[in-house]
């Protein structure tokens, strides 16, 4: 088992995109400079023509400042927030500083990383030397590093804060350096000795000093701190030349080229520019949205780029006028949350919050958006694309004609959806949720059918079988059920060893299963295909229903596996004979089980390790493939998986990188296209290749 195991990291870790499964045939909502999360801090690059930025969503992203279209998207598995980034070796390679401590450098044209610098707490920010050979970084521990770039060595502490080290600058030709902490105050330190030289303190608190920066001639430097002042200092002496307050509280400060102007963010939903001698406002700018937090001047001076609502803005420096990039605005600041496809790919039906809309790729009139009580959890199709459910976190369950959008039942769960799946029949659904259980409904009369019991904490993942005959659960409370929607029973329970499952995937009709855990985990149970007979040999039946009494159980076991080769189409036959032994009825009975490879039950195993979590698992209705979402936020990728069907080893034969961030993805009820909801607000439709 672990040479299967670490076969399959390798697979996972070199298999490049081959493009034989997915095409990509459609992606919405695309605009310019769209992150997946909170931007926290913009550089311009030396050619004058991009613009580096990083990003709460576990990347930075080099964008080209004209067209606002994305170059290149930067991440490390499990790296967290990226928060200071600055670009050095006149563009080829920029430095980030992370939420899990680490400050990573990375080669502009390739993305690949180059070194790495470990901090003992969340990485800030970064400021550079003169001498381009050393860097400092600060962190959450109350500390400030001095690196060695190349080497990757540290070279020097400076520890004297008592709280978080928010920013840094390097001072007097990197002489000395300032650095601003949570615990009120600016300290100034002797780089060659790491001696602290002088601590600044207000006898009216700073509070928390987010923002140093330094002036383009060295001699100030500008600091935004929690008490809403902005304030300019002598960078040798470290005495108060002027300062100003804010109409909010400010987080970032910026220097135009020149160093006639101070730009700075506020919480009042303005950028404000500032005149650097005296602290005088010459133009507030109202910024489109929330307010915005990290600001850049671009290389020319003439344009101002600030970061709000997960995108970058652009706006004229001598106007104040915003600056559409060519590839437009972001019509969607946020990311939808759940996606299904039509059969044929003809439609994608995307929820939002408490909202959902259809997005008619072959005829946008049809394009409509419906309100939901409460935010939606799930929704599903029908088999033929004909209805389509909503479940709420209120308990609401609204079932609609994909056509005429008239609501044909309408059901109401104990508490919030999680899952929702149709019947291939489409006349009765499976509901799951917080309630802890699993509900049949009837469409047509809105009758509840049953309740299936016996999770102890909420579903999280449902997942029904191709044939209807069975579907699967997973909770909270560490356990995968299997329920038979025949006799409405409880036909297995499962329990890994570790871990939550999150998500589930059924591969060949449901004998093999698929669990993705909460870490970087999947376990489930591979199960080689049963080898089909294509024609029914009655007395061979007959034969191997006489040995399901047998004493010996092996014997009794290959008979049961022989009976089921037959398929479902075995059963009426084995029904009919006339056997009275009991133990020969009841074998005969759990003949679909072993068809379905739940009996003799075998418990869950580690079927791969992988390099990132995978956050939600979707099941290919044909049972060749599933999908799963790599990594989160907007560093997040698209994977697909199969089974070898010679070995029953999991293989993932293909990554896509959409460079949006996946969030959720579903298969169409035909297995024919598979939708993605993307973390930068759009969407994305593939074409399914079948080997």
């Amino acid at each position: 088992m672990f040479f299967s195991v670490f076969i399959f990291l390798i697979t996972i870790a070199v298999m490049p995109l081959c493009g034989a499964l997915l095409e990509e045939i459609e992606t919405g909502n695309v605009a310019g400079f769209q992150h997946a999360g909170s931007v926290s801090e913009i550089v311009c690059h030396p050619d004058g023509e991009h613009v580096l930025s990083s990003s709460r969503d576990q990347c930075s992203r080099l964008w080209n400042i004209k067209t606002g279209k994305l170059v290149r998207r930067f991440s490390v598995p499990n790296c967290d927030d990226m928060w200071g980034i600055r670009i050095i070796r006149e563009g080829r390679e920029f430095l980030a500083a992370t939420g899990c401590g680490t400050i990573y450098r990375f080669e502009m044209e390739t993305g690949k990383v180059l070194m790495s610098y470990k901090h003992p707490g969340t990485a800030y920010r970064i400021a550079l030397m003169p001498d381009g050979q050393h860097f400092i970084g600060t962190d959450g521990k109350n500390n400030a590093f001095l690196w060695n770039i190349d080497s990757g060595e540290k070279v020097r502490d400076f520890a004297g804060h008592t709280g978080d080290v928010y920013t840094a600058i390097v001072t007097e030709g990197g002489k000395s350096l300032v650095t601003g902490s949570d615990d009120k105050s600016v300290k100034q330190w002797e780089v060659e000795s790491g001696k602290c030289l002088k601590t600044l303190k207000s006898k009216t608190p700073y509070g928390d000093v987010y923002t140093l920066a330094l002036s383009p001639d060295q001699k100030r430097f500008a600091m935004v701190s929690g008490d809403k002042n902005l304030r300019v200092f002598d960078a040798q002496s470290l005495k108060e030349i002027w300062k100003v307050k804010l109409g909010r509280e400010g987080e970032v400060v910026a220097w135009s080229p020149d160093g006639q102007m101070i730009a700075s963010t506020s919480e009042d939903k303005n950028l404000y520019l500032l005149n650097a001698d005296d602290g005088k406002v010459i133009r507030k700018m109202k910024v489109a949205g929330n307010h915005h937090t990290p600001i850049a001047f671009s290389l020319d001076g003439k344009t101002l780029i600030s970061g709000g609502d997960y995108h970058l803005h652009l706006h004229s420096v001598s106007s104040g006028k915003r600056i559409v990039p060519e590839s437009g605005i972001p019509k969607k600041n946020y990311s939808y949350d759940h996606v299904a496809v039509s059969p044929g790919g003809g439609s994608l039906f995307l929820t939002d919050d408490s909202s959902w809309e259809l997005r008619d790729r072959e005829d946008p009139s049809r394009n409509r958006s419906f309100e939901e009580q409460d935010t939606v959890g799930a929704i599903a199709l029908s088999s033929d694309g004909g209805l389509v459910a909503v479940g709420d976190e209120k308990g609401n369950i609204t079932i609609r004609e994909t056509k005429g959008f008239a609501i044909k039942a309408t059901f109401k769960s104990a508490n919030a959806v999680e899952a929702l799946a149709f019947h291939p029949d489409g006349k009765r659904v499976v509901s799951a949720g917080e309630d802890k259980v699993a509900t049949l409904w009837d469409v047509e009369s809105g009758k509840k059918l049953h309740e299936y019991r016996g999770h102890r904490k909420e579903i999280n993942a449902m997942v029904l079988s191709a044939d209807g005959e069975y579907f699967y659960t997973s909770s909270r409370d560490g356990s995968v059920r299997v329920w038979s929607v025949v006799d409405r029973s409880l036909k297995a329970k499962y329990s890994p060893e570790k871990g939550v499952p999150e998500s589930l995937a059924l591969l060949d009709g449901g004998r093999s299963l698929v669990v993705g855990l909460d870490k970087k985990e999947l376990w489930g149970r591979l199960l080689l295909p049963l080898k089909g007979k294509d024609e029914m040999n009655v007395v061979e039946v007959k034969r191997l229903a006489d040995e399901l009494a047998s004493h010996e159980f092996k014997k009794r076991q290959n008979a049961m596996v022989e009976l089921a080769s037959y398929g479902r189409p075995v059963m009426p036959l084995l029904r009919g004979l006339d056997h009275k032994d009991p133990e020969i009825l009841g074998r005969i009975h759990s003949v679909p089980d072993v068809l379905r490879g739940l009996y003799p039950q075998k418990d869950l195993e580690k079927i791969a390790e992988l390099e990132n979590d995978v956050s939600s698992l979707a099941s290919d209705p044909l049972g060749q493939l599933w999908a799963g979402v790599l990594g989160a936020e907007g560093s997040s990728q698209l994977i697909i998986g199969e089974m070898d069907a010679k070995t029953a080893d999991l293989q993932i034969p293909e990554k896509v990188d959409l460079n949006h961030g996946v969030l959720h993805a579903a298969f169409s009820p035909d297995g024919g296209h598979l939708g993605t909801v993307n973390a930068n607000g759009t969407y994305s439709l593939f074409k399914v290749n079948r080997p």
